[in-house]
Formats: structure tokens, C-alpha cells, sequence
């Protein structure tokens, strides 16, 4: 890595830290720099606002938690253990950064102002992309369980719309769960996870 990548890579982990734990509107820039023991004019030197960083995170985030859901779901081997694992890595990995979902979801529905994370998400360009990732990966999975001749309700055309239709479902629930809490039930959330992949694939 060069130092601008290492620099770059500090301010973002420690910028993880303090929106984890304070949100986005609570956190400053003059907090991340010192954090990072470095002059506020660094920062700007490798980001232009705080939402910027705060975008920065959240791609850190995402990437770490599909390379923990990746890890996870190879470990099984029929078609129902991957996506049950899925859901439920999935989840619990929202459950540990949930103060940073809660903040993303806040930008997206308007009621945080003068973002420009919202203001690119108007076009909802990042949602998509997120989604179109899900799919393409789930998709791949249910692939691989069609030509092991495992899938049989669905025909090959049709998986990529319906991994799109799955990720929409998926996404739909966590919603949920996050208003709710009940990302928290360890319980209910596998009872969920069993009920609802049964139902479709059993």
C-alpha cells in the first residue's frame, strides 16, 4: 500500500469506530482527526466532507460482512443450508453496525439533510448496484444447485429474476427487523430464516 492508501485506510477505520458507536450527525470532523491524531486539514486533504468518510465506512462495512457471509455459506452444502446461512449471517452482521444502517436508512428516506450519500441516492444508483450484487451472487448459488439437479421448482431462465425477488425479500424483513429489534432475538430470527426458505425451496 502507498502512504496516501495507508492514511486513507486510518481515518476510515477510526471514522468506523465513532459513527458505530455516535452516529453520523453526532460525529465531527474535528473527532475523526483526532482520533486519528492528525490536523483536521489532513482529512480534508483525502475527503471533502464527513459524509464522504461516512460513505467510505460503509463500503468497508459492506465488503466485510459479504466476505463474512461468502466465508459462511461455503462452509454448507445444499441449497437450503446456503441461503438459510445467508439470511442469518446476513442479519447478525447488521445487528453488530446497526447504529450505521439505522443511520444510512435515515439519509435515504430524507430525513437527514444536506448529505451527499442522499444526494446521490436520489437516483438510488447505490441501492441498486447493492441489490443487483445480492442478486448476482445468490443467483450464482442457485445456479450451481440447478445444474447439481438439487433445484427443480424453478427454471434456469427465471433465477435471475427471481434471486432479484429473493434479495427484495431478504432486504424487506431486515427492514423490519431493524424498526423492530428483533434482530436481536437470536431465536425468532433463525425461526424466520427456517419458515421462510423452507416455505419457498422445500
Amino acid at each position: 500500500m502507498t502512504k496516501d492508501e495507508i492514511v486513507r485506510q486510518e481515518i476510515v477505520e477510526k471514522a468506523q469506530v465513532l459513527f458505530q458507536q455516535f452516529g453520523l450527525k453526532k460525529t465531527t470532523m474535528d473527532e475523526i482527526a483526532f482520533a486519528c491524531g492528525k490536523a483536521k486539514s489532513t482529512l480534508y486533504h483525502y475527503f471533502k466532507s464527513k459524509e464522504e468518510v461516512f460513505d467510505a465506512v460503509l463500503k468497508l462495512e459492506v465488503t466485510n460482512l459479504r466476505k463474512s457471509v461468502k466465508s459462511s455459506v461455503d462452509e454448507v452444502k445444499t441449497l437450503q443450508e446456503k441461503l438459510m446461512t445467508y439470511f442469518v449471517v446476513f442479519h447478525k452482521g447488521v445487528v453488530n453496525k446497526l447504529n450505521l444502517y439505522r443511520t444510512l436508512k435515515l439519509e435515504i428516506n430524507g430525513r437527514v439533510t444536506n448529505l451527499s450519500l442522499l444526494h446521490r441516492s436520489l437516483d438510488i444508483s447505490p441501492i441498486k448496484k447493492f441489490i443487483d450484487f445480492e442478486a448476482d451472487y445468490l443467483a450464482r448459488i442457485m445456479n450451481d444447485s440447478y445444474d447439481a439437479g438439487e433445484l427443480t421448482k424453478i427454471e434456469k431462465e427465471d433465477i435471475p429474476f427471481f434471486s432479484e425477488i429473493l434479495v427484495a425479500a431478504f432486504l424487506g424483513v431486515m427492514s423490519y427487523n431493524i424498526e423492530t429489534d428483533a434482530l436481536k432475538n437470536k431465536e425468532k430470527l433463525h425461526k424466520t430464516a427456517t419458515l421462510f426458505i423452507k416455505q419457498i425451496f422445500s
